[in-house]
């Protein structure tokens, strides 16, 4: 995957802000790779809506641009501005049923997911890692893959029963909650704050025992 996000970079920085459309052999020649393997790779940034073009021949979009121009001056921001397209993507819908109840084994996701993808066996992995890029997936040391808040999804959690008050009922709350703030919270957060947020459930998950 992260060859695959090389050669988009790559591939954006050729296009540049005039948005010229370069050929994918041309992009092989300079990025010192396969010519299959850079024409797969700019279907998929295509199918994505980071490119667009095709029969050999792309151009970064102008959602393409601003991640490839962000990532080389903050990368936290260009990995959230990320989600826009992959929430428009089927893989995301895909991935939700099966983690509504608990997260779910690397393997297994990616078999999942394989099922919609033609080809390499491995295609399904490497959308993991493009979620998790995204910041829509996490995937821990124990090769589990948890739901991120912004994927709309929360792995199990114990509710927790909300007290009646004495002169009538509360108003319904958000019961799920990660690092201590719920959801809506969570997606309300400025991005350096939604990073730092990912950063400490990160270090609590590597503390757990396996």
């Amino acid at each position: 995957m992260d060859r695959q996000w090389s050669l988009f970079l790559a591939m954006a920085d050729f296009s540049g802000i005039g948005r010229l459309t370069v050929a994918s052999v041309e992009l092989a020649r300079r990025a010192s790779v396969g010519g299959e393997t850079a024409t797969q790779t700019l279907r998929w940034c295509s199918d994505l809506g980071l490119l667009t073009g095709g029969r050999g021949k792309f151009a970064v979009t102008d959602t393409g641009w601003d991640i490839a121009k962000r990532w080389h001056e903050d990368r936290d921001h260009a990995r959230m501005l990320l989600q826009a397209p992959f929430l428009a993507h089927w893989s995301v819908q895909a991935i939700k049923e099966p983690m509504r109840h608990a997260p779910v084994p690397a393997e297994t996701l990616a078999k999942w997911l394989q099922a919609g993808l033609p080809g390499s066996p491995r295609r399904g992995m490497y959308l993991i890692e493009w979620l998790s890029l995204a910041f829509l997936v996490h995937r821990d040391q124990q090769g589990l893959v948890w739901p991120a808040p912004a994927l709309g999804v929360v792995a199990a959690s114990e509710p927790t029963a909300v007290p009646a008050d004495a002169c009538g009922q509360e108003p319904e709350q958000e019961l799920n909650f990660l690092m201590g703030t719920t959801n809506s919270t969570l997606r309300g957060l400025p991005c350096e704050r939604y990073c730092s947020v990912l950063d400490s459930l990160a270090q609590v998950v590597e503390l757990i025992p396996a």
